[in-house]
């Protein structure tokens, strides 16, 4: 399993849908302030969207994509002077059909429970603006996803609630492999010709009790220039990067499985419930036992 595949079953990131419909007349919402990475797919029509202090423009036409992966303020309305009051209006639904003249917009957010999704999340801007035109001719994976969202939710019949949510994931899968950063955090590690290997390494067998001097020589590099190689690209040590991974691993276990902590503390590669505990509750910013109780503090 490729490190993507990894991180995404890992963090268990679930897209819901809370809207699909049509605004018409004069319109203008921000949907910010649920602390999740949320997006909007223009359905139909067009529609002008600025983000954080409103400097910039965009314009979004059908088949559009903005992701806000950092929860920031922004406005999305048919108005181009920004002049409406936010959130006033109400929307309608397809059920007599498109207004020619009103604007469709699936919106929605990516749900998590995984402390470290930010360790991801903070290598993106704070809005990725995806243009269905931006490829030409050419049908891309990215298009066809698209097409079948639009066709679901101008045309919802049983069960498209789950059907958006779906496709959508799968549009965060493809945003996420584009537009992350390929010179610094875990996906540039993995791709990476010196450091791929140690990644793939802890990835595969995080219970091992890996040194510096191991993934060192599995990367052909000396200690010390694969230390500051890593840090450099991922921002932490080898070994706070495989503590993460381990506890992110425990975290799973704990919410999902609801194995003891002394379970997971040693499916992680710990030899004690006490070291395994300190040290979650200072990566995880929660006990492990709040997390088997679906208690968790974060979000």
């Amino acid at each position: 399993m490729d490190v993507l595949s990894q991180l995404f079953s890992t963090f268990k990131v679930s897209a819901n849908v809370f809207h699909n419909g049509q605004y018409c007349g004069n319109w203008a919402v921000d949907t910010s302030g649920t602390q999740y990475m949320s997006f909007h797919i223009v359905s139909f029509g067009r529609c002008f969207v600025t983000v954080g202090d409103g400097k910039q423009k965009t314009v979004l036409e059908q088949g559009d994509i903005v992701l806000f992966p950092k929860d920031v303020t922004h406005c999305i309305t048919n108005d181009e002077t920004f002049s409406l009051e936010k959130n006033l209006s109400q929307s309608k639904n397809f059920e007599d059909g498109i207004d020619a003249g009103g604007t469709g917009l699936i919106c929605g957010y990516f749900a998590h429970n995984h402390p470290l999704v930010n360790a991801i999340t903070e290598h993106l801007p704070q809005s990725v603006f995806i243009k269905r035109g931006d490829s030409g001719e050419q049908k891309t994976a990215l298009h066809s996803l698209i097409d079948a969202l639009l066709e679901e939710s101008t045309h919802p019949e049983k069960g498209s609630e789950l059907i958006l949510g779906k496709i959508a994931e799968a549009l965060l899968a493809i945003i996420f492999r584009q537009n992350l950063p390929s010179n610094t955090g875990v996906l540039a590690a993995s791709i990476h010709p010196k450091l791929g290997k140690a990644i793939q390494a802890i990835h595969a067998d995080a219970e091992k009790k890996w040194s510096v001097e191991q993934l060192a020589e599995l990367c052909f590099m000396s200690r010390s220039a694969f230390s500051e190689l890593f840090k450099s690209v991922l921002s932490v040590t080898p070994m706070d990067y495989i503590a993460q991974w381990r506890l992110s691993l425990a975290y799973r276990m704990l919410a999902d499985e609801k194995v003891s902590t002394l379970q997971a503390a040693l499916s992680c590669g710990y030899d004690n419930e006490s070291s395994f505990s300190k040290a979650f509750k200072r990566v995880m910013g929660v006990s492990p036992g709040a997390v088997r109780a679906d208690k968790k503090a974060v979000a």
